[in-house]
């Protein structure tokens, strides 16, 4: 039998470990090559929420559809028209109606079910200060006297009471309800 003689097993060794190193240089170049990776595409933002109004007088016909609020911020211009239709109906005097009150409108008309477009029918908003009424939420801008076509005013007075924003009262024989965005209270109305 014939017998092999190998010389050394270190010129093995240092191949495997030569093929070892190129593989892990090749491995290195192959990463460095590489573009970085691509970023993440970016989120779409959500839609800010915009609420709009429809109000109308109900004998005068004045009538607004307005986008009021974008998000947490008023429109102006849809201010100084709603405050325009609550203006006083005797004197025309106009002043500037609270926000708050027209999201309270916008909450109740929305709790009833009702789509943005259905109108809200102010009765009676901003009144003149006189002597002997001169503490009304009236007289800030800060009370309406409404009714929601199609929705009887104790259902409407009901919702109000609800929402726990503010006082309320049904006017008995009528749609008729007061709202304002003072302390929570009720009366009984005559």
């Amino acid at each position: 039998m014939p017998v092999h003689t190998f010389r050394s097993e270190k010129p093995m060794v240092s191949s495997v470990r030569a093929a070892v190193l190129v593989a892990l240089l090749f491995g290195l170049a192959a990463c460095a090559v590489r573009p970085p990776p691509e970023p993440p595409a970016p989120v779409p933002a959500a839609p800010v929420p915009v609420r709009s109004i429809v109000l109308q007088h109900p004998w005068e016909k004045d009538r607004i559809e307005v986008a009021y609020r974008r998000g947490g911020d008023y429109d102006a211009r849809a201010l100084a028209a709603a405050s325009t239709l609550f203006r006083d109906r005797k004197t025309g005097e106009v002043h500037s109606v609270d926000p708050r009150l027209l999201d309270l409108l916008w909450d109740l008309r929305a709790r009833l079910g009702l789509p943005e477009t259905h109108p809200i029918h102010v009765v009676s908003g901003y009144r003149t200060p006189v002597l002997r009424k001169s503490g009304s939420f009236h007289n800030r801008g800060e009370a309406a006297d409404i009714r929601i076509p199609g929705v009887p005013g104790r259902a409407v007075a009901a919702v109000a009471r609800d929402l726990g924003r503010g006082g309320w009262a049904h006017y008995p024989g009528s749609d008729h309800v007061h709202v304002d965005i003072g302390p929570v209270r009720t009366w009984a109305a005559r």
